[in-house]
């Protein structure tokens, strides 16, 4: 009988251990950088709050139409998406990269894997308005950054004027499932379940009551390109297509096949490139593509 009391005590102070870890994911640093590829970068300071400041990197682009602001997914930072940053600056369009609390070099907070890191991403849009005023802004997130930007829309309507959804998840919930069958296949997404039920307190909201379809479902008719990988196992394409079912009849969706979480962007480049370049010019920016595009 004691054995079974210490291995259920063992049991929880894993869970408990590995919520902790979780909401305060170890900060990995940027391997790379707009600068690093030549663009030209400004380090900047974004405080949302008392408590939490964001480090970012501004990339100007000279008489740029627009700005695209950059969204890190989980346990990442800013330099995920500096060749993104890079290829629009080439294009003349503007761009702000920052890291999300708890991640990179940013000061404060917890890890709450989008449901409080929308506050970052109003802070982040209201930066890049005071820096380009009246000018466009989009949101370009990847997987977390993907679901901070919908929930932060969702909230605030003229917020902005565009959003790429890549690879966001649906349900919280199922996304925690995900990330464990993600890092170590379904055994362990079984093993660890009782996080989901576990995490509220951790987290700061209820898992099973945060559902980004519901945040997409305020958006339906707005400017919105879904992009997902058709095998990806920590946001699944099922949860993919409930959000597309979400934003209603004519939303858009490009499916990376053969392609898991976040990887389109790396394993199919010309598709991507291609599919967020032709997303920004049915918004009327202007840009080095679209220039291609009708000279042809």
């Amino acid at each position: 009988m004691i054995w079974v009391l210490v291995v259920s005590a063992v049991y929880l102070a894993l869970i408990l251990g590995l919520l902790v870890f979780s909401t305060r994911p170890m900060r990995t640093p940027a391997i790379t950088s707009p600068g690093a590829f030549g663009a030209p970068q400004e380090d900047v300071a974004i405080r949302v709050n008392e408590k939490i400041e964001l480090s970012a990197w501004w990339i100007d682009a000279p008489e740029s139409e627009a700005v695209v602001v950059l969204a890190h997914g989980y346990f990442l930072s800013k330099g995920e998406l500096a060749s993104v940053s890079y290829m629009l600056w080439q294009r003349g369009i503007s761009s702000l990269l920052f890291d999300f609390r708890a991640h990179g070099k940013s000061k404060g907070g917890t890890c709450s894997f989008g449901v409080h890191e929308k506050d970052d991403v109003k802070a982040a849009v209201r930066y890049a308005k005071s820096r380009m005023p009246g000018k466009k802004v989009i949101l370009i997130g990847s997987s977390m950054g993907s679901v901070a930007g919908a929930l932060a829309w969702s909230e605030e309507p003229d917020l902005l004027d565009g959003l790429v959804l890549d690879s966001a998840y649906g349900r919280l919930s199922k996304a925690v499932l995900g990330w464990w069958k993600f890092m170590g296949g379904p055994w362990l997404s079984v093993l660890l379940s009782p996080t989901v039920i576990l995490g509220g307190p951790f987290l700061g909201a209820n898992p099973f009551r945060i559902d980004v379809s519901e945040a997409l479902e305020k958006l339906k008719g707005r400017p919105i390109l879904l992009m997902h990988g058709a095998k990806d196992v920590l946001a699944s394409p099922k949860e993919a297509e409930r959000n597309l079912f979400a934003l209603g009849p004519g939303a858009k969706a490009v499916w990376f096949e053969g392609c898991d979480h976040s990887e389109g962007r790396w394993e199919q480049p010309e598709k991507y490139r291609v599919s967020v370049f032709e997303f920004l010019n049915e918004l009327g920016i202007f840009s080095e593509f679209s220039r291609t595009k009708q000279a042809k």
